[in-house]
């Protein structure tokens, strides 16, 4: 019989390992670069969501076996759904529907009824999954590289994010994205994340996280660009990375033609209350 579980420090290894096989089937499958080239970093990013407070969590076990996990952020008032992973060995005996379900209902649990997703728009099996549970497509992005910037010169109108800064920050996510993201940024900068944002006229105009886990939002596509551009002067390598909403056709432009480039293209699917977002903003592998 299957149960579940919270991952534990002990199921990080297995969990991790499970991680890579299954992202690593599906990628090469299609063709496609795969997100974590190495065991190491998947057990690496399932270390941190294990170890996250504000990340919960779950692992399926039969006979003592794990099969794999489901986890979602939960920062702000959005609840933001994966990476959920199956074992090639375990696929295919509806496991991933319970997963989800149990995320589902850990979001309204703890009060959030607005729960989203980014996933590979090339996975038509999660794609049907997805819809079949509720989630509704809202957006179609491109994960995009980042021209590295390390020999540029920096802008003058962009800093590093303070704790001061995080009143902007809501009040920059509330109108653009319709949510707050305020806790989500303040944990990643703690954590070491290159958060930075753009002031004009002594006032914030845009802020940007890059990498999977990072997101943003500016008033226009001039202050996403320069974000973009001055995180990529100070970002590690693995985070040279953004998402791009494929409507801001400009923004898309102005990106490829500052160097970045298409890897994959992405879905962003919600279930429960959603305000489409409005203006340039750039979502992160959560939502």
């Amino acid at each position: 019989m299957i149960e579940f579980i919270h991952p534990e420090p002990q199921h990080v290894p297995e969990l991790g390992r499970i991680c890579f096989e299954a992202f690593k089937g599906i990628c090469e499958e299609h063709g496609f670069p795969l997100d974590m080239p190495a065991v190491e970093i998947a057990q690496y990013v399932i270390g941190l969501m294990a170890g996250n407070p504000c990340v919960h969590g779950v692992a399926a076990v039969e006979d003592g076996k794990l099969l794999g996990s489901n986890f979602v952020s939960i920062y702000d008032e959005v609840a933001g759904v994966g990476p959920i992973t199956i074992d090639p060995s375990a696929q295919g005996r509806g496991l991933g529907r319970r997963l989800m379900q149990w995320v589902a209902d850990e979001s309204r649990a703890k009060g959030k009824e607005q729960i989203r997703l980014v996933q590979d728009s090339f996975n038509l099996a999660a794609l049907s999954l997805y819809s079949s549970i509720g989630y509704d497509v809202k957006e179609t992005v491109a994960l995009m590289t980042i021209a590295d910037a390390a020999a540029e010169a920096p802008d003058p109108g962009i800093r590093g994010i303070v704790e001061a800064d995080l009143d902007a920050v809501e009040r920059l996510s509330r109108e653009y994205y319709g949510v707050s993201r305020r806790n989500e940024v303040a944990a990643n900068v703690a954590a070491g994340a290159c958060g930075v944002i753009r002031e004009r006229d002594d006032r914030p105009t845009g802020f940007y996280l890059p990498g999977m886990m990072g997101f943003g939002a500016a008033e226009s596509n001039a202050d996403a660009l320069a974000l973009i551009r001055d995180a990529a002067r100070v970002a590690p390598a693995h985070d040279l990375l953004v998402f791009c909403p494929l409507r801001n056709t400009d923004l898309y432009r102005q990106l490829l033609k500052s160097g970045a480039r298409a890897i994959k293209v992405e879905t962003l699917m919600a279930m429960g209350p959603y305000r489409e977002p409005s203006g340039t903003w750039m979502p992160s592998i959560l939502f």
